[in-house]
């Protein structure tokens, strides 16, 4: 379960037409990938320092991702105790460094994408469990992609048999062109039943309905006691669309999916010119903290 904390109320008076409007922060929830990290896969050298001033001011850090957590909790060790992790794109949940929350697939749905993939050669599948992800193409430069995203990977012979083996709570399907063009139309049939997610320019992840960095926010959210008002977000991507419209201040990075910018409030500099931790600086006034 998760682990009840105090939040204390961030309060930020800023000038309007009507006078005064007061504005109570309490979650900042940042995507990962087009987002945080800049085009090397490079962290905000502040960043540790940033969410230990949030900390100090009573302001949680929640990471939402499609990445695996066993690559997000490497990412972020030294903190992990002090931020929420939610990761497979909204699956698991992660608070205190502990799994609170994971979504689990039907064995039976999960074979159903495994057998209808495997007919397209131009699609890689793979399998995020609980405990590994599971591939089973041997080819080393997808290999080096995949470990961007994932710290733990299994290649093994048959990915029937190792989702009997784990909780599977997504599948995630690559493709080195476009997975708008090339795997969106494959499974937009199965779009009623099923969540489909394009996280990126190459990838679209396969969920059960309902499962979304949304529902994830949500979560904490409704255990925290902690409204939609309170919250701000960050994101890049259409696997971040729920979860701006769970958050009262929504920023897409100017490198931004059109679409996501169109649903935003607000929108901040790119990924690489470390949009976020700028924004948080002069929202907060964290510099004044030094």
């Amino acid at each position: 379960m998760l682990e009840k904390q105090h939040f204390s109320i961030v309060i930020l008076a800023t000038a309007t037409g009507g006078g005064l409007e007061i504005t109570m922060v309490k979650l900042v929830i940042s995507d990962m990938d087009g987002t945080l990290v800049n085009s090397k896969d490079e962290l905000p050298e502040d960043l540790f320092e940033r969410i230990e001033q949030l900390k100090q001011i009573g302001v949680r850090f929640v990471i939402a991702s499609g990445r695996q957590y066993y690559n997000l909790e490497k990412r972020f060790e030294s903190v992990k105790d002090d931020i929420i992790v939610i990761a497979e794109n909204g699956a698991m949940i992660y608070d205190h460094g502990t799994c609170i929350h994971v979504d689990k697939m039907e064995y039976e749905s999960v074979e159903t994408f495994i057998l209808l993939l495997r007919e397209h050669t131009e699609v890689v599948t793979v399998l995020c469990g609980a405990k590994s992800a599971y591939i089973e193409t041997k080819d080393e430069e997808f290999f080096r992609k995949l470990r961007q995203y994932y710290e733990r990977v299994e290649v093994v012979d048959d990915l029937l048999v190792a989702a009997k083996e784990d909780d599977i709570c997504k599948i995630a399907v690559f493709n080195e062109i476009s997975s708008e063009k090339y795997i969106y139309p494959l499974l937009q049939p199965y779009e009623d039943e099923f969540k489909l997610a394009v996280s990126g320019n190459f990838w679209l992840d396969i969920m059960q309905r309902g499962i979304d960095k949304g529902t994830g926010i949500q979560k904490i959210q409704e255990y925290y006691q902690i409204t939609p008002k309170e919250c701000m977000a960050f994101g890049d991507y259409m696997n971040d669309y729920e979860m701006m419209q769970v958050c009262e201040y929504s920023y897409a990075m100017a490198n931004a999916h059109p679409e996501l910018k169109e649903i935003c409030k607000y929108e901040t500099q790119s990924n690489n010119e470390n949009g976020v931790v700028r924004e948080l600086v002069r929202f907060f006034g964290l510099d004044s903290m030094k």
